[in-house]
């Protein structure tokens, strides 16, 4: 992540050539790495880890460098015997910039992240030693609080601005239609019948169930690792490396998803609030109910808008996204009897909390509105109404264990919206029963199309409603009158 950071109310965007610094490194124990900070614009910098940054103690310092000759600037921090303990972490860059052609500028300072992984000799992450460098969201920021808590990598479109772009024809031989596994002589019928998909599930409330089937209540702002698979090469053999961040604020008086950022290789692109599809550059990205399954340029993921929702096939991952508070993922494989193993390479709160050089798998901005707790979040009230959302029993015959049963994240949402004096609203209920629904059927491969009593049951009022909250579009997804 790259920020440039201005005073007196004004920011600009620092572009990423300008600042060259690793995003990712993965190392084997042992291993010697010099890690490199290079700025064309600098005066005097540091690399600093594991440390939450005090804006006010870097602008005061910025201060101090704003009358210095900005020229070429390099730092090193040289890792030797790489080892866990001491090596893995977030290093953070932070380089001052000074006058230009002996022109005062404004005190600023400019900072980059890059996660450091280091893995065990006995256990490498990767048959390949060549790091993997994922991108992360660009935030720009002043030192009013901005008026979003939110830390976008994209910038909100705007009709007048930005053009459209029109989509590629999609491949017949890469439809995105929720993966049903069909028995192989290998695999057997049981397995098939007996199995089911892994999904991770983003409820309204702070409430994600991850692909083990727990709920957790977080305490979520800004942006934070879903789930990602860093390295490629170990025993899924994924050539490319895949990111999915979440970007919540408060809608409806509750934590709310309002964005998933999806890194696929070497390109980016996101589903915001209302249905919007925005690649880099902020261009849009139309798609259409009904319409077959369009490829995003660049990436060898297709996306479609149905069933309320825009879906999301990228060859290892499914993804979905119901335009106002919840999302889901589902990983593509074989359904399974067993629960997902998790790899080295795999981290966010799809598989846990457990990050270590950020809270909650946080990244980006850490601090103001975006600080967040580890404390315990979880409602401590019980909300008799939330029995409906117990729906495990047709699914505990089969033995497969709490992943492939459907109530842990619903019920703990329900008891969050509803929690003490609070009372969910009507988008609340409604976005909760979908999501409900659509994480089983996920799991299960059954069809997402489906009636919810507690939503509209004119489809376009809540489809017109979801539009109406989110980022403005030249046309919606949808055909309504």
């Amino acid at each position: 992540m790259i920020r440039w950071t201005l005073v007196l109310l004004f920011a600009v965007q620092l572009h990423a050539e300008m600042i060259n610094f690793p995003e990712f490194i993965e190392l084997q124990a042992g291993d010697y790495y010099e890690l490199i900070c290079q700025s064309d614009e600098g005066v005097k910098g540091r690399i600093v880890k594991d440390e939450d940054l005090d804006e006010n103690e870097l602008l005061t310092e910025s201060y101090r460098y704003a009358k210095g000759k900005t020229g070429t600037f390099l730092i090193g921090e040289k890792i030797a015997n790489a080892n866990k303990k001491e090596h893995e972490g977030m290093y953070t860059c932070i380089v001052f910039h000074g006058s230009r052609d002996g022109k005062l500028i404004i005190p600023s300072y400019s900072t980059a992240q890059c996660l450091v992984i280091v893995a065990d000799s006995l256990n490498p992450t990767s048959t390949s030693r060549e790091p993997v460098n994922p991108p992360t969201p660009t935030a720009t920021e002043s030192f009013e609080p901005p008026a979003s808590t939110a830390t976008e990598s994209f910038e909100p479109p705007t009709p007048t601005a930005i053009d459209s772009v029109e989509p590629s024809t999609p491949s017949p031989q890469d439809p995105l239609e929720p993966s049903t596994p069909t028995p192989t002589e290998a695999e057997g019928p049981d397995e098939v019948t007996m199995g089911a998909s892994h999904v991770c599930s983003v409820f309204p409330g702070g409430v994600i169930e991850s692909f083990d089937g727990i709920g957790n209540t977080y305490d979520l702002a800004c942006t934070h690792v879903l789930a990602a698979h860093m390295v490629t090469g170990d025993d899924d053999f994924v050539p490319y490396p895949w990111f999915i961040y979440g970007t919540f604020d408060e809608h409806e008086g509750n934590v709310a998803l309002m964005s998933m950022t999806f890194f696929v290789g070497r390109s980016a692109f996101e589903f915001q609030r209302g249905w919007l599809v925005s690649l880099e550059g902020g261009k849009k990205f139309p798609v259409k109910e009904g319409q077959n399954p369009v490829q995003i340029p660049n990436t060898p993921c297709y996306v479609m808008f149905q069933d309320k929702h825009l879906q999301l096939r990228c060859g290892y991952f499914e993804a979905y996204y119901d335009g106002i508070l919840s999302g889901h993922i589902r990983l593509i494989s074989m359904r399974s009897s067993e629960q997902f193993e998790k790899r080295n390479g795999n981290i966010g709160l799809c598989w846990d909390a457990q990050s270590g050089w950020r809270k909650n798998w946080q990244v980006g901005r850490t601090y103001g509105e975006c600080a967040v707790s580890l404390a315990d979040k979880t409602c401590k009230t019980e909300e008799a109404s939330c029995v409906q959302y117990a729906r495990d029993a047709p699914f505990s015959a089969q033995g497969l264990g709490a992943w492939a049963l459907c109530e842990a994240g619903p019920t703990q949402s329900c008891s969050e919206i509803n929690c003490g004096d609070k009372t969910a609203s009507a988008v609340q209920e409604c976005a909760l029963q979908q999501a409900s629904r659509i994480m089983c059927s996920l799991k299960h491969s059954t069809p997402l199309s489906g009636t919810d009593d507690k939503c509209p049951a004119d489809e376009c009022v809540w489809k017109k409603d979801v539009l109406s909250r989110g980022c403005p579009q030249d046309s919606p997804p949808f055909r309504c009158a």
